[in-house]
């Protein structure tokens, strides 16, 4: 943020890369406002202060997922986190997004990230990702058979121990934002919605944020009926009658 910027209402993009900008003067859209709107594309979640939606050209599919702050008291609630004198939730994520592509976990690309902000207050923030042809290991695990569930939940924690040994802490570890597909005889499987990650020293796998992502893994794994039972270990279905 520009020092002038705390004085003035401003909306711009962080991030936008020039095949996506000329996406957007393709079809007349002009940035944040339009992109952010509730109604701009095919709903896919909706809440108060947050939503996203699918844009289909003919070219990419985009997911455009918006933050809004409408009201001083919701930004207020974030001073020092994500609405004053800090990068938006979108910013974060976009960073992240970039990073475990940047150093070989693929995913999601990401092509823009807009902020509006008054006084330095953040309003609304927006970040747009190309679609990644895969689904949330929370939808997949289910109806996957046992040997199907094993061999899946051994490349997640092979992934978890590559993740942490190249430095990346999550903090946002679990099922519902993790991606997962078949490929090349295996498993592909990538990392979203990572707002909250901290890099750590690259080499080291054991510290209080990798055990918090076992951790919270564990926890969502628990929720759907598997167990881990510690790290480097692969789940099981907790007891007859488990989905399967």
């Amino acid at each position: 943020m520009r020092p002038w910027d705390l004085f003035r209402f401003s909306t711009r993009w962080i991030y936008a890369d020039e095949e996506f900008r000329s996406e957007l003067l393709q079809h007349h859209l002009h940035g944040l406002t339009d992109l952010s709107s509730p109604g701009f594309g095919t709903p896919v979640t909706s809440h108060r202060s947050s939503w996203v939606t699918t844009w289909k050209t003919d070219s990419n599919t985009y997911y455009i997922k918006t933050y809004d702050y409408p009201t001083w008291r919701d930004r207020s609630r974030g001073i020092g986190r994500n609405t004053l004198f800090a990068r938006s939730r979108p910013h974060r994520e976009q960073l992240a997004l970039n990073w475990l592509r940047e150093n070989g976990f693929g995913g999601p690309r990401a092509r823009g990230v807009a902020e509006s902000r008054s006084l330095g207050m953040l309003r609304r923030a927006v970040l747009v990702t190309e679609a990644w042809p895969g689904e949330t290991m929370a939808d997949l695990l289910p109806r996957l058979d046992p040997t199907g569930t094993d061999q899946l939940i051994e490349c997640l924690t092979a992934l978890v121990h590559r993740l942490h040994h190249a430095g990346f802490r999550d903090r946002n570890l679990d099922l519902r934002n993790l991606l997962a597909r078949r490929e090349d005889g295996g498993w592909k499987i990538v990392k979203v919605d990572s707002p909250r990650f901290r890099l750590a020293r690259a080499g080291r796998e054991r510290d209080r944020l990798a055990r918090a992502d076992w951790q919270r893994l564990a926890r969502s794994l628990d929720e759907i009926g598997m167990r881990l039972e510690a790290p480097g270990l692969v789940a099981s279905q907790s007891a007859p009658g488990s989905p399967t």
